[in-house]
């Protein structure tokens, strides 16, 4: 076991895509007998019941993974996905097309999950996040993304600038989402192989990072708004993406 590398999942949707994901090691599902019996009826219910269970009552949950968390009655004690280097991760990717997010220095785990969620919703193949000032894998990002951090393949990185170069290097063009940008998401004719860079909620994109893609651009909003909230960005220009690969 990796330190520090086990934590709880939970959330009906979280817990279910953890059970399901061959990449995720588990260890025990806690669940309350209402919920038993609801996962009893999932078609895939032999896979699920393969690992150890234990019958707890809410209040027993609640005092594991917290009074104000909406666990739903289940949770699942895993280990965190081991990390793949930027090369196994590219290697895992379609050769001819490909989209892939990276999200520069997040620390905000709604906004991770909520991004996760986004990212299953729309196709995203894949999304790479620095190790460095982000937020890492945990129950309240699992939970926010409905089971897209069990569904969405996902590595870190130590070093952005090497990643970008090996992303190019293997035929990817990087863009920047920069509000100050000139060029908008839909003057962009996306090639098959495209890498998305997302900055920091407080800060947005770093300079080193900004000057390092390939090409900045931005979504436009009303004047009476600086700008969209990190995540809120990220579903616009997936949802764009999206439409123009269907």
């Amino acid at each position: 076991r990796q330190q520090n590398s086990i934590f709880w999942i939970y959330g009906y949707h979280a817990t279910l895509a953890a059970l399901r994901n061959p990449h995720r090691r588990k260890y025990e599902l806690l669940l309350t007998s209402d919920t038993q019996k609801r996962v009893s009826q999932e078609k895939d219910f032999s896979i699920l019941n393969r690992v150890k269970q234990k019958i707890l009552t809410r209040a027993e949950i609640d005092n594991l993974v917290g009074k104000n968390i909406n666990h739903q009655g289940i949770c699942l004690s895993v280990e965190k996905i081991l990390k793949k280097t930027i090369k196994e991760f590219i290697g895992e990717q379609n050769e001819t097309y490909s989209t892939l997010v990276l999200l520069d220095q997040l620390e905000d785990s709604q906004n991770v999950g909520a991004i996760f969620r986004s990212a299953l919703a729309f196709n995203i193949n894949g999304i790479i996040l620095t190790e460095n000032q982000s937020v890492n894998e945990n129950g309240f990002i699992a939970k926010s993304a409905c089971g897209g951090l069990d569904k969405v393949p996902f590595t870190y990185i130590s070093n952005l600038s090497s990643a970008i170069k090996t992303l190019k290097d293997n035929g990817y063009w990087v863009y920047g989402l920069d509000g100050k940008s000139n060029k908008l998401i839909n003057e962009i004719d996306f090639p098959n192989k495209t890498v998305l860079i997302l900055g920091s909620e407080s800060d947005g994109m770093r300079k080193i990072t900004s000057s390092i893609c390939d090409e900045l651009i931005k979504i436009k909003i009303s004047d009476q708004l600086e700008s969209l909230n990190v995540s809120n960005t990220a579903a616009v220009v997936f949802y764009h993406l999206n439409q123009k690969t269907l």
